[in-house]
């Protein structure tokens, strides 16, 4: 569901730092009179320039500006957080208990979804576990339970859906940090910092030219498809509210609380089967062992099941669309939690706490 977070992880590690040449030394000035000028060819002076990588850029111009100076200006140490790299498995689960980076944009919109899914789990339970065994219900399980379980999810996606979008606004935005282990220059990747709320680095309003460029981005088209498909649920969540709909009016209900579920969750899949792809080499070779990939499919299994939900309620088969609404807001859950997961990776310390 957190497009920004595939986003993010698809500039950085589709950003590959080339080994930058050692300069001249200060005490060869005949190596430095040399380097002021480089003779090239016809043909390179008329080559296209490409597009410049932003992270490779800033990187090379600290690594200038470091070169530059008598001493580093800094000597980082094997204890510096700033240089501390954790990448197994087993630690990145358990950072996800131990670490809440709250002012990275990306984890705050990732917990929206884990808590919207589990809120869509238990509204599914509440419909489902009663109708297994009616000694469950309880009489404000159709005025409190349902509604407000119902409300609380689609707030969560929703909002998670807007700041998703601020989110992807700095995704390119971060920081990218060496050290004695991590070198550029080894053309090893160094670490990766992203733009956190309140720093200089991050914005709330990209320039319209940032903002082309994110348009013709695959997880942004995707995440800004996902914020229709929230805004819509929220439709569904709001009329369901007890006293916004008369109980037997059948057709409004159908309208304002079914219908948006079949299109709302058309949009979810559309959206994470784009995600699904965009994550594979080759459209048609699935990478099954890629957490993003895992985290889209999931989600778009989810999303698939809300269609299905929302055309057996149109049915008024309620128990069918319950036991697809349970399966639905599980997968959900699944996916929020790989993507959590994943979103670790970029937080070996408490540094965004």
């Amino acid at each position: 569901m957190n497009a920004s977070a595939n986003l993010r992880a698809s500039m950085i590690r589709a950003s590959v730092l080339i080994p930058v040449p050692p300069g001249p030394s200060r005490f060869d000035p005949v190596a430095a009179a040399q380097s002021r000028g480089i003779e090239v060819g016809e043909g390179e002076r008329r080559r296209v320039v490409q597009t410049l990588n932003y992270l490779e850029y800033r990187v090379r111009c600290d690594m200038d500006r470091e070169a530059a100076l008598p001493s580093p200006v800094k000597e980082y140490s094997i204890e510096d957080p700033a240089i501390e790299v954790e990448g197994s498995q087993r630690s990145q689960l358990k950072r996800m208990f131990t670490i809440f980076p709250y002012r990275d944009m990306n984890w705050i919109v990732t917990m929206l979804f884990v808590v919207g899914s589990v809120s869509f789990v238990i509204n599914a339970g509440f419909g489902l576990f009663p109708a297994l065994d009616p000694s469950l219900a309880f009489d404000t399980l159709p005025t409190v339970a349902l509604p407000a379980t119902t409300t609380i999810g689609a707030t969560m996606f929703m909002t998670g859906g807007i700041l998703g979008i601020f989110a992807a606004f700095n995704a390119n935005r971060g920081t990218l940090e060496k050290s004695g282990t991590k070198s550029i220059d080894n053309n090893i990747p160094a670490i990766y910092r992203p733009a956190l709320i309140g720093s200089e680095a991050w914005l709330w309003i990209p320039s319209a030219a940032d903002f082309a460029s994110l348009l013709r981005t695959v997880p942004f088209q995707a995440g800004l498809v996902m914020l229709s498909g929230g805004s819509i649920l929220s439709v569904a969540a709001v009329a369901g509210l007890p006293g916004v709909l008369k109980p037997m009016d059948l057709f409004l209900t159908q309208a304002l609380v079914f219908m948006p579920q079949v299109i709302g969750g058309t949009l979810f899949f559309i959206a994470n089967m784009t995600l699904v792809i965009h994550v594979q080499t080759d459209w048609y070779k699935p990478r099954i062992f890629a957490g993003e990939w895992q985290g889209a499919a999931w989600n778009a299994v989810a999303s698939a099941g809300f269609i299905v939900t929302g055309v057996l309620l149109l049915n008024n088969h309620i128990f069918e669309s319950s036991v697809v609404g349970f399966v639905a807001s599980t997968a959900f859950l699944i996916g929020s939690i790989i993507q959590w997961h994943l979103l670790m990776e970029f937080h070996p310390t408490r540094w965004a706490s």
